[in-house]
This record gives structure tokens, sequence and C-alpha cells, in this order.
């Protein structure tokens, strides 16, 4: 049994801490030492937050030995009895960002999506009747009549302007599918970017997402912003010609061990 705490602001009244079941769309665990022989909480307190989850995913700390801090984060496998496994990978990533093109155009940005599976995946979920989206950094919505779909190890490209993309990175390869048209802008200092799959509409009619993948940028410009006051993200995909490029797609995309600054690639493998 998991226990939540309903009020956040109070941490030494006891009566907040109440037994629920687990939602699948997302909530906080809190756990917290017992209570002192006056009736008040003798100081140890760990709260993590978990969004919505697919069935039978559980969600587990996972250290980054690059930062040297912990994500809370969907796991491979279920391990009740044993350490945790690796984080779950796929089966689409977030596979190169261009934030912030050399010319200053911001029209030139994109995202490239990668598929590490050696079968298709429809970015839409026929049992919701709805698409994958993107629910923090940029808002698009994947298209539904018809449905995107990203062929078996293959890519997307989410670009802001589809004519400025191509008048400057030129043609891509021709089973590469290019969308465009998302709202907002890739911050030029870092910020979170992460897609998801549609899940259930909870209690007040709201829409849940399934976290797919994420990744927290930065510029390398941002200590005050890192785990230890220190930004260890390239500087030189900040306007300097290159793209923040994943390097393994199979491993775990929100760590900084896993990026490097490298020449654009739209819609091919990464250099």
């Amino acid at each position: 049994m998991f226990y939540q705490d309903t009020d956040f602001n109070d941490l030494s009244d006891p009566g907040c801490l109440v037994p629920f079941a687990l939602s699948e769309n997302g909530e906080k665990v809190c756990l917290s030492s017992p209570l002192d022989p006056n009736g008040m909480l003798t100081g140890y307190r760990e709260v993590e937050d978990f969004g919505a989850s697919a069935t039978n995913v559980s969600f587990g700390r996972y250290f980054k030995s690059s930062t040297g801090n912990y994500n809370f984060v969907a796991m491979d496998y279920n391990t009740p009895d044993s350490n945790n496994a690796y984080p779950k990978v796929g089966p689409v990533v977030i596979n190169e960002i261009m934030y912030n093109p050399p010319t200053g155009n911001q029209y030139e940005e994109y995202v490239e999506l990668h598929n590490i599976t050696g079968s298709p995946v429809t970015l839409y979920r026929v049992d919701k009747f709805a698409s994958w989206k993107f629910t923090d950094g940029i808002d698009y919505t994947c298209p539904n009549s018809p449905p995107v779909t990203i062929l078996a190890h293959g890519y997307l490209m989410v670009v802001k302007d589809e004519t400025s993309f191509k008048a400057r990175y030129g043609s891509i390869p021709g089973d590469v599918q290019v969308v465009e048209g998302y709202g907002g802008w890739l911050s030029n200092g870092g910020e979170r970017l992460q897609i998801g799959m549609p899940g259930d509409i909870d209690e007040f009619g709201t829409r849940q997402y399934i976290r797919i993948d994420r990744v927290r940028y930065s510029d390398g410009s941002h200590p005050e912003d890192c785990p230890g006051g220190v930004d260890y993200w390239p500087n030189e995909a900040d306007g300097f010609g290159k793209s923040l490029s994943r390097i393994d797609p199979n491993d775990y995309g929100n760590d900084v061990a896993n990026w490097r600054a490298a020449a654009p690639s739209p819609g091919i493998a990464n250099p």
C-alpha cells in the first residue's frame, strides 16, 4: 500500500496521510518518517511525481552518473523484489534537435523522431481515437486523417516551416515524412521537450498522455539550472551550426551523457 499526502502545505498534520489506489493517470507518492511522541513528523520525507502510465508498466528511480541525480521514470520491466531495471526506451525517441539555427531564422528549427523498433509505429491510438502529441516544449498534435506512421527504424521530421526547412537543409530520404506547423518555438536557452501517447480521460474530462520520450536540454550556459551547478550540454548547438544529436537511440534519452553536438543530419542516422 502506498500513501498520498493530500495537503502538502501542512506536513505536521497526520490526517493528511491517507491510503489510496495508485492512479493510472498519474499523481504523487509520499513517504514520510513516523510521528514523534508529540505527534510531529521526525524529518524524513520523500515525494515523487509520476505521470500517466501504460498497463503493467512500473516507475522507478534511475541514477544518472553524468549529473549525480535521479529521474523517476517508467522501467523496461517490473522488478518488485530486486533492483530497478533500466528505463523503458522507445518505441519512438527524440533523436535530434535543432533549436537555434546559425542563420538566426527560427523557422529552420526541427525535431527528429526515430522509430527504434523493427515494426512500423503509428502515432495514433485507434482505441482512444486520439493522436500522439508533444506535451512540453512545443505545441503539436500529430495528424489523425490520415495518421502518421514511422516506418521500422525510420524517421519523422517535425519542423516549424517546411519551406524554410528544405531551403536550409536540402533534400532528405524519400521515405522520411515531414510534418510542419507546431506552435511555439524551441527555446534557445533550453527546456523540456516531451512527446506522449494518448492515455485515458481523467475524472475532470482531460485527456492524459503517457510519456514516450523526453529530454531536458540546455545551451551549455545555464549552470544554475543544472545539478551540481555545472552545465554539461554542448554550446556548439547554440547557434554555431550544429544540432543536438542523440548518441545511442536505444539508451535513455534524458541524460546529457547521451547527447553531443554534431552536423545537422535530418532524416538520416546520426553521424
